[in-house]
């Protein structure tokens, strides 16, 4: 038999009954009656089944067809979890296992054997949410994807604290969904994740079916019919029998040899689908009313394309809005704690599925008992004015020009003003029923008022491109406001004050105004950290000779007390210069790079930063290298406070929300530090009085019992290897210093730390360096840990790389101390 007789087998990953398994099956092999599908028959070609990896951890014997995975009902027994080694086959296939990441947004390389055995049922999960028969009933026969949907729904019907936050018509909607003849919520699923739009009834019949059992036409009229009367589906065609759909609609759905049909009849010459619609639309045009021979009555020509269009294209569906606007407040109100990116941009089911698949799992325990949005939200009003908000910011964001953008500031100043301080802390006022000042720091950002704020502070950039004094006074008003408010992101409160002294002084040329807004930002109770943002601009204000003299003397004095006082200065630190000419970069796109040659003579071309490392190791005085930046640090803070980040703390909410979180939601906030305060102390003591082999026993215990694919702080690309030398040439009271820093404010000292870790294994001898090229600055934050680690004892220095390091005066000479 040749090559081209044989049929390609396809791949059945659902949960029905499969006609064809006893085909495929061996005599020596028991068949399942289950398999679950991880790909509907509606993805890409790209994450097909055919081009998925091969499943090197599947239980399946060599004599079992790979095509499909088996399901087993029985219950699966725990086994130890494997350990971190990672996979020494050399002659495994490089794409065998790569995926696509939803959370990272590409495809990347699976740091372990994909877990494509899921002897696991979707309702395997140890929720507080007890699945009963019925729902079981409901999901039977239901692709993966189907089911998320409904279990969400019926989650969201289960409970009443939820159910109060949504319309009633939404509610009555959802209650619905349980009563559709199936595979009614299948096509509902498929329709909510495609483009909205029309779909022709031989599409729409794909959609519900799935990738061997296909739905017959009374069937397909069945349940179409059970979804209209729900309100989740509408057809094309009115009561009427007056079609709903508009000319590019139909445009839309035919293809160009049913639009030459069309053209053809009506004695068109046309070549292109282009060329079609363009001649359609102007035969529709013409003022010239024609008869039909048959029905008597006058018509003109637009009816008479249409009617041909209608009759062209069939019974067409879509989702109704009701519908869409019903789910899209349900994925809110349900996956509240994730990225909304990964719903907007329809990657949130791709992200389910590697879920349960041991792709990429997340750290939150699955027994973990949740919060839900019930915490945030005490009325629906509440829910309805962050959901009109979020909308707002979402069309903010979307906005192709300026003047978009500037009319939706306009509009966003106007409702949050609306909203006064008064507002905000009195509970029983009728805007805002909650305080939300009474919220924690961390579900602040679940209110309209904080999504307001994110608009306005974006939109400063927007009102100074304008370049209009209308738009600088807005932009002022605007500044002053965000200063003023004490409820929403003040650790950009720094950037406030910096900013509308940046105006005042460069575009309304009032520089005492300018110093007098610098001043008050000094005199905040802002951390002498965060004021550090506003030291440059208060040194251009009072040293520049445009404004020196313009400025009064008291003002130019007390600024300057402040810029001095604590600065933190790059030549304050060591440097090294290398003397090295760039590779022309005729695009002036990317990064600098570096040519050099390796011992054996080869061409090697190198970032900065991998260059630096080449030539420090060379030197002799290191052995080992990597170019980490802050991920060295966060992956040992991780490693040593794993318990305490994400375990449930009693007395507070809302850390919680999702299991689907790469984190508690306080991490970014002081209250991160504030609610656990004794335990991380405790914590600090114990690292600070260990030596470093319990402390390598204690990280790579956590190390060893994470999942590879789980998404947190811990970076598995670094390497155990790696991360248990770099703590083993640093000393204890060092790593506690480091996780103390990182405790008090992750938020901000998660970035900025120096770009390269350099160790020696035989004197562990260690040093963080930072490296810039002839133009480079380093940010506030980079100094900020350059000046911390040097108090702490660690050697620091700056790398500089090109052919003019050392012109820039802010620059210390080579190995100056």
């Amino acid at each position: 038999m040749s090559m081209d007789a044989v049929k390609k087998k396809k791949r059945r990953l659902n949960l029905l009954n499969s006609p064809t398994s006893l085909k495929i099956a061996k005599s020596n092999r028991e068949i399942s009656e289950n398999v679950i599908d991880l790909c509907s028959d509606d993805e890409n070609s790209e994450f097909s089944p055919e081009k998925k990896p091969k499943n090197n951890n599947s239980n399946t014997s060599p004599g079992q067809s790979i095509s499909t995975i088996l399901y087993s009902p029985t219950t699966p027994k725990k086994e130890p979890r494997p350990g971190s080694t990672p996979n020494s086959n050399k002659f495994r296939s490089p794409r065998s296992n790569k995926f696509f990441s939803p959370t990272k947004n590409r495809r990347i390389t699976s740091p372990q054997k994909a877990k494509r055995s899921l002897n696991n049922s979707l309702f395997s999960y140890n929720e507080p949410m007890i699945l009963d028969r019925s729902f079981s009933e409901i999901c039977e026969g239901f692709d993966d994807k189907t089911i998320f949907l409904l279990k969400i729904v019926h989650k969201y019907l289960q409970d009443h604290s939820l159910r109060r936050l949504l319309p009633e018509t939404t509610d009555n909607l959802l209650s619905k969904c349980v009563n559709v003849v199936k595979p009614g919520m299948r096509l509902v699923c498929r329709l909510y994740w495609r483009r909205k739009g029309w779909y022709r009834k031989n599409e729409i019949k794909k959609i519900a079916s799935d990738n061997t059992n296909n739905i017959d036409d009374p069937s397909l009229e069945l349940m179409t019919r059970s979804l209209e009367q729900i309100g989740l589906v509408e057809s094309s065609v009115f009561s009427d029998n007056n079609n709903k759909m508009t000319f590019d609609d139909f445009f839309e759905l035919l293809k160009l040899e049913e639009l030459k049909e069309i053209c053809k009849e009506l004695k068109l010459k046309v070549q292109t689908k282009i060329d079609a619609i363009r001649s359609l639309k102007n035969f529709s045009s013409r003022t010239l009313n024609i008869s039909s021979y048959f029905m008597g009555p006058k018509s003109n020509n637009a009816d008479r394309v249409l009617k041909m269009l209608e009759l062209k294209t069939g019974s067409c569906y879509r989702l109704t809005e009701a519908a869409h606007t019903t789910f899209t407040k349900l994925y809110h109100l349900m996956y509240l704690g994730i990225d909304y990116g990964l719903i907007r941009e329809n990657r949130l089911e791709l992200l389910l599925i590697n879920d349960k698949a041991k792709k990429e799992t997340y750290p939150i325990d699955k027994d973990m008992r949740l919060d839900n949005a019930s915490v945030i939200f005490n009325t629906r009003d509440e829910f309805e004015r962050y959901i009109n908000a979020y909308t707002i910011f979402e069309n903010w964001e979307a906005a192709k020009t300026l003047n978009e953008k500037l009319e939706i500031t306009s509009k966003v100043y106007y409702l949050y003003k609306k909203i006064s301080e008064e507002e905000m802390k009195h509970p029983t006022l009728p805007l805002t029923s909650s305080s939300y000042k009474s919220l924690p720091t961390w579900l602040r950002k679940y209110t309209s008022a904080y999504k307001y704020i994110r608009i306005l502070e974006s939109s400063i950039q927007e009102l100074k491109k304008s370049k209009t004094e209308i738009h600088d006074k807005l932009a002022l008003d605007i500044l002053s406001m965000l200063i003023s408010q004490s409820a929403f992101r003040q650790h950009k409160k720094a950037e406030w004050y910096t900013e509308k002294a940046l105006i005042l002084h460069k575009r309304m040329n009032s520089y005492n105004e300018a110093a007098e807004i610098l001043i008050e930002g000094f005199k905040s109770d802002m951390s002498e950290e965060s004021k550090d943002a506003m030291r440059p601009r208060a040194l251009i204000i009072a040293t520049q000779k445009t404004t020196c003299n313009e400025i009064a003397r008291h003002l130019r004095d007390e600024l300057l007390l402040y810029v001095t006082k604590d600065s933190i200065s790059e030549k304050d630190f060591k440097a090294k210069h290398i003397y090295k000419h760039p590779m022309e970069n005729f695009y002036n796109r990317g990064k600098i790079k570096f040519e050099t040659l390796t011992s054996k003579g080869e061409r090697v071309v190198a970032e900065a930063e991998e260059f630096c490392i080449t030539e420090y190791i060379n030197s002799g005085q290191y052995t080992n290298g990597g170019h980490w930046e802050g991920r060295i640090i966060t992956t040992i803070f991780f490693l040593l406070f794993w318990d305490i980040i994400y375990m449930r703390l009693p007395g507070i909410r809302g850390i919680f929300l999702t299991y689907y979180q790469m984190f508690p939601l306080d991490l970014f906030t002081e209250s991160f530090y504030v609610n656990r305060k004794t335990l991380i102390d405790e914590r600090l003591a114990t690292i600070q009085n260990s030596e470093n082999n319990n402390l390598l026993k204690k990280m790579q215990e956590t190390w060893d019992t994470r999942p590879e694919s789980e998404l947190s702080g811990i970076n598995r690309i670094i390497g155990w290897d790696n991360v248990s030398a770099v703590c083993s040439c640093l000393s204890p009271i060092a790593i506690a210093a480091i996780c103390r820093r990182l405790a008090l404010d992750y938020r901000y000292t998660h970035s900025g730390f120096p770009d390269l870790t350099l160790w020696n294994m035989h004197t562990k001898q260690i040093k963080f360096v930072e490296v810039k090229t002839d133009s480079d600055k380093p940010s506030i934050k980079q100094r900020q840990w350059l000046h911390y680690l040097r108090g702490c004892g660690v050697d620091v220095e700056f790398c500089y790389v090109g052919v003019n390091t050392t012109r820039c005066r802010a620059r210390a000479g080579d190995n100056d101390d």
